[in-house]
């Protein structure tokens, strides 16, 4: 042997004699271990921390961010790593080349290696997945299920080459032999399988992207995504709590996604006014005198007035007559002043149109789409348009319908 340390003069000088020779033998090899162990790690801890100090200074100087993300992930620091496993197994097949126990222990070595290799790809993976959500097309077709993925397939094959590796058998008749268990396996890895066939169907039809503001009641979820891997997707909630639903839900549960309102370039407002009906009535001369001194309504009142006088030539009866009323010249007063208003979208549908009279009165509704999408913007554009509204319906002697109860409280 190489590293020879005489067991029995060190224990002598310490008063601790051992006449058994084999206690001996195993004792000069522990302590062969030990020092073989502690050069290895003390190698390559004074030569991680000189090249990582030398790394760190070029990834600093050059202009990609790259080389930037693979030292935060500690990639490079992983490698030397391998250093101290594969110095001890060729440190020990110089020092006891025909050791009994070399080959259990050359296996111990191979299961530690692959462990570390393990933790490399792993921290590699991460990196590219970091350095793709940095580019725009991450929003729209993230990766992170498909690395999650590959993390678990490296991770099983590891496992799977380190127990051949101890039993001595092939990783290939493992394989044939875990057939027996793959119903076990299957129901093991469920929540993977289901996550994944889901992750590549979300992605795949463009279902879901991260910044997508989705809402899905079942679970609670009415926010952004933040992310979306093998098993579950975040939501931020509206109320900045955490949502997270698993994967596979949003392909066979309902939900809703306003990426489309987004893309669209307005946001609809669909609000109605609950207008009493005994309020409608044909416009006297007085009324159409007062309303037509509106530039909005002029226009229109003196288009139709003549229209009008035409078809109700020859008649005398009011049930025979087309007369305005104030509800129709209300609507289209409400109509010019949605196409006048630049907070709104005009090159989409937009109208005010009446509902199914009911017990509360005849809803009387503004469908039209607003420019501005961001929430607190778009509530104050709905906002401002049903203030001028409901302010201007005395003008036109039109009531709102509200409930008698409500009426007395706040007369």
């Amino acid at each position: 042997m190489l590293l020879k340390i005489d067991i029995n003069k060190w224990f002598s000088w310490l008063n601790l004699g051992i006449k058994d020779s084999s206690t001996a033998s195993a004792v000069e090899v522990l302590l062969q271990v030990v020092v073989i162990c502690l050069v290895a790690f003390l190698f390559t801890f004074f030569l991680r921390k000189g090249v990582t100090r030398i790394i760190g200074g070029i990834v600093r100087r050059t202009k990609t961010q790259w080389d930037d993300i693979f030292f935060e992930e500690r990639v490079f620091q992983k490698i030397f790593n391998l250093i101290p496993p594969i110095f001890i197994d060729f440190a020990f097949k110089i020092v006891y080349g025909k050791w009994q126990h070399i080959e259990l222990f050359h296996r111990f070595i191979v299961a530690w290696i692959l462990v570390v290799a393990g933790f490399v790809i792993v921290a590699v993976l991460d990196a590219i997945n970091r350095i793709y959500d940095s580019y725009p097309i991450a929003k729209d077709r993230p990766i992170r299920v498909f690395v999650q993925v590959i993390k678990i397939f490296v991770i099983s094959a590891i496992i799977i080459t380190i127990v051949s590796e101890f039993i001595g058998e092939s990783p290939r008749n493992l394989l044939v032999g875990l057939g027996a268990f793959a119903a076990v396996l299957m129901l093991i890895f469920k929540d993977a399988i289901l996550g994944f066939v889901a992750g590549v169907q979300l992605l795949a039809n463009q279902m879901v992207r991260i910044g997508d503001w989705i809402v899905m009641p079942s679970n609670n979820a009415n926010g952004t995504v933040l992310e979306i891997n093998l098993y579950t997707v975040k939501v931020q909630n509206w109320d900045m709590t955490i949502t997270t639903i698993p994967t596979y839900q949003l392909v066979s549960d309902s939900f809703t996604n306003w990426r489309g309102m987004e893309e669209a370039a307005g946001r609809r407002i669909m609000r109605y006014i609950n207008i009493d009906m005994l309020s409608v009535h044909f416009l006297s001369d007085e009324e159409i005198d007062t309303l037509r001194k509106s530039i909005v309504l002029k226009g229109y009142i003196e288009d139709m007035l003549p229209k009008l006088n035409e078809q109700n030539e020859g008649k005398s009866d009011v049930l025979d007559e087309k007369r305005l009323t104030n509800l129709g010249v209300f609507r289209q007063y409400a109509v010019r002043k949605l196409e006048t208003n630049p907070d709104l979208n005009m090159n989409m549908t937009y109208m005010v149109r009446q509902l199914q009279p009911t017990a509360t009165g005849i809803p009387l509704e503004v469908y039209c789409f607003s420019r501005k999408q961001e929430w607190v913007a778009y509530e104050k554009v709905q906002s401002d348009i049903f203030d001028h509204l409901l302010a201007v319906i005395p003008y036109f002697n039109l009531r709102i319908y509200q409930y008698p109860e409500i009426i007395k409280t706040t007369s």
